[in-house]
């Protein structure tokens, strides 16, 4: 298969290491595909951890120090057009580790991260390629805590509102689970976070949800 004339534009800036195994892929890959994104700005990453398309602010698809970009992620290609089937996305993943082990280019697959399957996603190690070589940028902004919470004021969603159930469970009142994180629920959160963790806060991180979820938990074993 052939790589459109957009997918090598969207290479332009990719660590070049990386680029041959895209190249070397795309010329065995028994899966034809296609790359959606390369570089990828500090705020575009913002944008999208705020919508949930992403986790994390730490992306190899931002330019590190040396100016370059660690990450590509492709789209499956059927006939000419876009699937999202998840076997595709391994078919493509086998042609890339071949290709990575023929350019000798350690490579990591989102598909085989434990933590949440991200077929179309691959990138270059922090290890072998921290992207700090001969360079004299200033560093890359530092998310706040903020950009780095699952949940803040003005949230809204099932994962709000499984937070407000548990949180009730508690005893922190945080009104009826309707999915809104607005001043009750705000409230809630800082007395629990206040309780819970010793530091009032009203920025739920995965790990204070996830403090929030175990000590509800054990509060609803103790009443059953």
């Amino acid at each position: 298969m052939q790589l459109t004339q957009a997918s090598l534009k969207r290479l332009e800036g990719v660590h070049p290491d990386l680029v041959k195994v895209v190249k070397r892929a795309a010329e065995i890959t028994a899966q034809p595909f296609q790359i959606t994104e390369g570089l990828r700005t500090l705020s575009r990453q913002r944008e999208l951890v705020r919508k949930g398309a992403s986790r994390t602010l730490k992306s190899r698809h931002i330019a590190a120090p040396n100016g370059l970009g660690h990450a590509i992620d492709v789209v499956a290609m059927i006939g000419g057009r876009v699937s999202w089937e998840v076997p595709l996305y391994h078919r493509i993943a086998d042609a890339f580790k071949r290709a990575a082990r023929e350019m000798g280019v350690p490579l990591e697959w989102g598909g085989d991260w434990a933590s949440f399957f991200d077929g179309p996603h691959f990138q270059l190690p922090w290890a072998t390629y921290p992207g700090v070589h001969s360079v004299k940028d200033a560093p890359m902004p530092q998310p706040t805590p903020r950009e780095l919470a699952t949940l803040v004021p003005g949230s809204r969603g099932d994962a709000v509102k499984a937070l407000q159930d548990n949180l009730n469970r508690l005893g922190f009142s945080a009104g009826k689970p309707d999915g809104d994180f607005g001043p009750r629920t705000r409230a809630a959160v800082q007395a629990a976070s206040a309780t819970l963790t010793g530091k009032e806060t009203d920025i739920v991180t995965v790990a204070l949800a996830e403090t929030i979820r175990k000590a509800a938990a054990k509060a609803s074993a103790r009443e059953a």
